[in-house]
């Protein structure tokens, strides 16, 4: 039965089907939280995995384990942004990151962002994860927390065969 749900899921959000049938190509740069700033279009080539979430939400970092293993797991095929959504101050989401051990990439929405007037639209809960395949397209997009192995079974396709 989850094997069902699993293909209806991709099948609802472009699954396996060709980059074109996916829609434009989604481009975020946000500031990053080492004061940089992180561009999805830096990353074409790979799949991109934006966690949208919040650092005071218990769903969200119950995400957390999965997004670690893909960022471990798959270096140079996959890259994990986690953007956090709230306004916390620099110094609160540092704090975050070394209480979690977060070792892949973390954004700061901006207000765009946060409005739903950037490419994602409207964020309507946390977490939400989108998946870009490697043309920088939205392959998946949850708006809930992860299952248990979830992430790893919906990138698997993306990412094809191992190089």
């Amino acid at each position: 039965m989850r094997a069902l749900l699993v293909a209806l899921l991709l099948a609802a959000c472009g699954g396996r089907g060709a980059p074109a049938e996916r829609g434009p190509v989604v481009r975020l740069r946000l500031p990053s939280l080492d004061g940089g700033e992180i561009d999805t279009a830096a990353y074409s080539g790979r799949v991109v995995v934006l966690h949208l979430f919040t650092t005071a939400s218990t769903a969200s970092q119950l995400d957390f384990d999965q997004l670690s293993d893909l960022f471990h797991k798959e270096p140079r095929r996959a890259v994990v942004i986690g953007v956090m959504v709230d306004r916390v101050a620099p110094a609160i989401a540092r704090a975050w990151q070394r209480g979690m051990g977060a070792r892949y990439l973390l954004a700061l929405a901006d207000d765009s962002l946060r409005r739903g007037a950037g490419p994602l639209g409207m964020v309507k809960t946390v977490p939400t994860t989108v998946v870009l395949d490697a043309a920088g397209r939205t392959a998946v997009r949850l708006e809930r927390p992860l299952e248990r192995g979830e992430l790893a079974r919906l990138v698997a396709p993306l990412l094809g065969a191992p190089r």
